[in-house]
Formats: C-alpha cells, structure tokens, sequence
C-alpha cells in the first residue's frame, strides 16, 4: 500500500548510517518524500552514491552519500563533519548500521564476537556520541533513533552474540535519553521483527545450514509464527522511523518500539 506523503519532515537534515540497502536506506526513501534533506552513511560508499541519486529522481530534494565505518571513530568523526559542511546541521540521526551472527554461543570466536559487538554495539554509541554532541552543542533539540531489533528484547537458539549487542543497544538508548531530555533531544529506539531483507534472506540459509532443514521449511516456520501471517516489509518498518522523527512523537523518549506483526504475543 502506497503511503501519502504529509511533508511532516520538511526543511529537516537527517543521517542514516547503513543506509545503502535494506531498512536503511527505506528509511532515506520515507524521509525524503516526507520532505527530509537525506545524508546515507555506510561504509559501501559507492552503494550509497547509488541510492542517493536513486532518491533524488524519485522524490526530489537533496540526498547525499558519504563514506562511514561505525566501527572506526575517527571516520565517525569525519562523516559526521562532512554531513554538516554539506548539509547544514542533522537534526535526525537514525544509528542503523547492523551486521548479524547467526551461530551456537558455544561455537562463537572471540573475534567473531568482538566484530558483532564492535558494530551494532560499539558502532551504535560511537555514532550517536558524535551527532549527539552536535545537536547540543547547536542547541534546538533533536532526534536519535536506534535500530534494534526483536531480539534485543528477547533471545534465542544462534542468537548470542546478535542479541546481547542488540540488548545493549537498548540499555545504551534509554541512558542517552534520560541524559538528553533537557537538551531537547529525543531518544528512541525501533525492535524490527522478521523483515524481508537481503539480511533475513541471509539468516534463513544459515539457520538451514546449522540444522540441516531446508530454507523453505525455516521461512515458513518463520512466518508461522508471525500471527500477521507474513514478514513485514522494509516500507512498513521505515514508516515507524518517520513517526519517531517528526511532531508526532513530540513528547515520547526512552522508548523501544516493536514492530513484529504479534511475533512477540502470538
């Protein structure tokens, strides 16, 4: 269903970092036609340009790409300076960059736990520091959404190391929100159940790999499970996002908003 654009973030500056695919970059496209200014950080710059340029055709005003490795500070740093110096100061960063570990805990490396923590975890704080330093060093307020996830909430079977570094993003979220209140800058965070991405694509071969089912049975075990009878789509969960960045959402902060079609109550 094609959703009306109402302008609710005209003449707003927002980040989203992994936003070259996937909910990242359906976030930049709900944010454009609702009138954003739209700078996609990811570290496949070219990826980025793509997108970027995609938007612009499509909805008109400016996007932008630039090159961003969350897992590095110092490029951090230097993205969140180029976006200023393009374009003007970011009133909405969406801290979305994400890598996925499908994998017994058992069976995990410490390198392969350090990278997962190093991103989604790691990454998630380093950013949202940089921009929201920023925000309240300019004063006037601003939004920081963090990508979550239903299993930042709740864990499972190959979930170790995606979970705890999801269940930190959360902790991290309400504590930047308690602390940023009085600068006017809201802080939240979006719980994605099973979203039909390249990354789902991904995890669903693993997990028939790990149990020697076929991809097939794990999707429709998948989709059992969702009481909506279906995964959601990227468009459905960048809808959330506009919420959380605009008016509407004026007085909510320090909140983690599941977006799972009932997984969690079916």
């Amino acid at each position: 269903m094609d959703i009306q654009s109402s302008g609710s973030l005209a003449g707003r500056v927002a980040v989203i970092t992994g936003g070259a695919q996937g909910i990242g970059r359906a976030i930049g496209e709900r944010y454009a036609a609702e009138g954003a200014t739209v700078v996609l950080a990811d570290l496949a710059e070219e990826a980025a340009r793509a997108a970027a340029s995609e938007i612009e055709k499509t909805h008109g005003g400016t996007a932008v790409a630039v090159r961003m490795d969350v897992a590095d500070p110092a490029s951090v740093e230097q993205a969140a300076d180029e976006a200023r110096a393009r374009v003007g100061h970011v009133d909405v960063l969406v801290a979305n960059a994400g890598t996925l570990l499908i994998k017994p805990v058992l069976d995990i490396g410490l390198d392969e736990w350090r990278r997962v923590i190093d991103i989604n975890l790691t990454g998630a704080f380093v950013t949202a520091r940089a921009f929201a330093a920023r925000m309240v060093e300019r004063g006037g307020g601003g939004r920081i959404i963090f990508s979550s996830s239903l299993f930042g909430k709740r864990s499972g079977k190959e979930n170790g190391a995606y979970s705890a570094s999801k269940f930190g993003v959360i902790g991290l979220m309400e504590a930047m929100a308690a602390e940023l209140a009085p600068h006017g800058v809201l802080v939240n965070a979006v719980c994605p159940g099973q979203v039909a991405t390249e990354m789902i694509e991904r995890l669903i071969g693993e997990r028939a790999a790990l149990t020697g089912a076929d991809p097939e049975d794990v999707r429709n075990e998948m989709v059992a499970r969702v009481p909506i009878g279906r995964l959601a789509s990227v468009e459905e969960i960048a809808d959330v996002y506009v919420y959380l960045a605009g008016e509407l959402s004026r007085y909510v902060t320090g909140q983690s908003l599941i977006v799972d079609g009932g997984w969690t109550v079916g």
